[in-house]
């Protein structure tokens, strides 16, 4: 979620999980560069053994944020700028590269939810 008005720590208090990675506007972008951030975020994440198939993924991000009635109501109260799920998947070393699909219901959700979908391959 980028673009919050709020501290990212009480949409992490919000959700009740620990988010993976927080920024606030105006603070370092990185200790390293004096590049500021623009916008507040916050940034939940989960890892899924190799044998997780694509279709199983959004799904466990619902659940480990409480739900999709959770996730709008939540969403309705924050107005984040952008919703975003990136799904980093590493099969360029992978010997198995097969195919993958997201079912019609997750896309449905991620329509209501406004969300942009992006894929990382490593």
């Amino acid at each position: 979620m980028r673009g919050i008005e709020l501290n990212p720590k009480q949409v992490e208090l919000m959700f009740g999980v620990a988010a993976s990675e927080l920024g606030i506007r105006g603070e370092l972008a990185r200790p390293t560069v004096k590049t500021r951030l623009k916008r507040s975020f916050v940034r939940f994440s989960l890892m899924f053994p190799n044998s997780c198939r694509m279709d199983e993924m959004i799904p466990a991000l619902w659940i480990h944020l409480g739900g999709m009635d959770r996730i709008c109501e939540i969403k309705e109260k924050i107005k984040p700028e952008c919703l975003e799920v990136d799904l980093v998947l590493p099969i360029k070393g992978s010997e198995e590269q097969e195919g993958g699909f997201l079912s019609t219901s997750t896309l449905a959700e991620l329509c209501l939810l406004g969300v942009t979908l992006s894929f990382q391959f490593v």
